[in-house]
């Protein structure tokens, strides 16, 4: 049985993001689904992780935001590590995973899926989204300019599930990765 811990808020009253999440994976997944469970802030998802007991035969992964461009996994991983040393599994390169720098990035990098929402893409311009510092406050501004608002939660969840894995994969290698070991 696989376990996936999401960065990202439970709660559902703006929208439900385990929901966005499961629609976007079972493309890949077809029949290899790992359970969601959303941990709310970095932090408590990265706590969550380490902290919740492990069922019999689990495969427990982490997905969180990077923050930051160029990432070494390595070295976050062994970070959370040292931080939590009564911790029940480790974060580790093959069970960690990074929306570098933030899930928006994702979005960003199918324009196509903005357009289709009302979005006004045609002054986006960006051959690698991740390497957008902060694009979830780009993608808002993004909305803004075509007379709309972003919000982390309810309009997330109408664009999110509509992109493109197989452009994901190759916009965004973490995506990827992520497939490929929840595949395996």
């Amino acid at each position: 049985m696989k376990t996936l811990y999401i960065e990202g808020s439970a709660e559902t009253d703006n929208g439900n993001l385990r929901e966005a999440f499961s629609k976007l994976l079972a493309k890949e997944l077809k029949g290899k689904m790992p359970q969601i469970i959303m941990g709310g802030g970095k932090n408590q998802t990265i706590d969550k992780f380490h902290s919740t007991p492990l069922k019999s035969k689990e495969e427990r992964f982490l997905l969180f935001d990077s923050d930051c461009s160029l990432p070494d996994k390595k070295t976050i991983c062994g970070g959370f590590n040292r931080e939590k040393p009564n911790r029940k599994i480790s974060a580790t390169v093959e069970n960690t995973f990074l929306m570098i720098q933030e899930v928006e990035a994702w979005i960003l990098s199918q324009p196509d899926v903005l357009t289709n929402a009302g979005i006004d893409m045609s002054k986006f311009d960006c051959s690698n989204t991740e390497t957008i510092s902060k694009p979830c406050e780009k993608l808002a501004d993004l909305y803004k300019k075509s007379g709309k608002v972003y919000t982390k939660v309810c309009e997330f969840v109408k664009v999110f599930p509509k992109l493109n894995t197989s452009k994901l994969k190759q916009a965004c290698p973490e995506f990827c990765a992520l497939i490929d070991a929840l595949n395996k």
